[in-house]
């Protein structure tokens, strides 16, 4: 009954997903993508219509992953919607009883997958549905991309620029862009996921909470003011502009540091939250408990 079983890990995940999916604060994330309609598809969109000329229907999603104002609301809000990870109470101790403990850590590590794809995907939706009619599909950047700042140079300072900076499209092609983006976005929010899940086992849930707070502020602060220490942080690492020069590509930090530097930080905490079910006291549940 204790031994490690998959399909207990999934039906764990899967349980626990569905009731998150349903829960009420969901409504936070509609308010979320109505702020991303605004802050950064509206802006773009007035580029376009400037120019003349169509979006690719990638370049949105692109810019909202890169844009360091809206990669600090995404965690902030997916921490919100995450607070009572994992939801731990009486019911849910006799839940750990009857699958064992790995196979409940590995569950809540899954849970936690679908979240976080799960956010991102709404927010890659939410970006391309506005775009429908107005876009078009393709590798390609967009002239509106490329060549706003030429021919509007008065507007060089203008958000709309700024959400696609020269370090985006001089250095990468949009498509892998794109798909790069999604991935680092997805690690991100799994370190704040697992940070949260860790200091939840070891009891210390309001810490953990809060730490996952300063760990996202803090990278967001760093980054705005271009600190060399914003590298030890997971936001620095999710932005590829910032990977990268102006116009030539000659990395400030390579993209493969960066798959290093979360790769190694998931694997250390996944560690962290077995090692700290096997110790998980089933007494005082109370206490972690937000």
């Amino acid at each position: 009954m204790f031994g490690f079983s998959l399909k207990k890990c999934f039906a764990t995940a899967k349980t626990e997903y569905i009731k998150w999916i349903c829960d009420a604060r969901m409504i936070i994330f509609a308010v979320l993508l109505i702020f991303i309609y605004n802050f950064a598809i509206i802006p773009l969109l007035d580029n376009a219509e400037l120019m003349g000329k169509p979006l690719n229907m990638l370049e949105p999603f692109v810019a909202i992953a890169n844009s360091k104002m809206i990669l600090l609301i995404i965690p902030l809000v997916f921490l919100t919607l995450i607070a009572d990870f994992p939801k731990i109470d009486t019911n849910t101790l006799f839940y750990i009883v009857r699958v064992g403990r790995i196979n409940w850590v590995v569950g809540q590590i899954l849970k936690l997958v679908f979240m976080a794809i799960t956010v991102i995907t709404a927010v890659f939706i939410g970006a391309v549905v506005p775009m429908l009619g107005r876009g078009f599909w393709g590798s390609q950047w967009s002239e509106v991309a490329k060549d706003f700042v030429d021919t509007f140079p008065e507007m060089s300072g203008s958000f709309g620029v700024e959400l696609l900076p020269a370090n985006l499209y001089n250095q990468r092609p949009l498509l892998t862009l794109a798909v790069q983006s999604y991935v680092l976005l997805f690690a991100y929010l799994l370190v704040i996921g697992l940070l949260l899940l860790f200091f939840s086992l070891i009891r210390q849930k309001i810490t953990g909470f809060i730490l996952c707070g300063g760990v996202i502020t803090a990278g967001a602060a760093l980054c705005a003011i271009n600190s060399r220490i914003m590298w030890a942080t997971p936001m620095a690492h999710s932005i590829i502009w910032m990977h990268y020069t102006k116009y030539f590509r000659e990395p400030i930090v390579s993209m493969e540091a960066s798959v290093v530097y979360f790769v190694t930080v998931i694997f250390v905490l996944i560690v962290f939250c077995c090692v700290a079910i096997t110790f998980f006291d089933y007494d005082n549940v109370t206490e972690i408990a937000m």
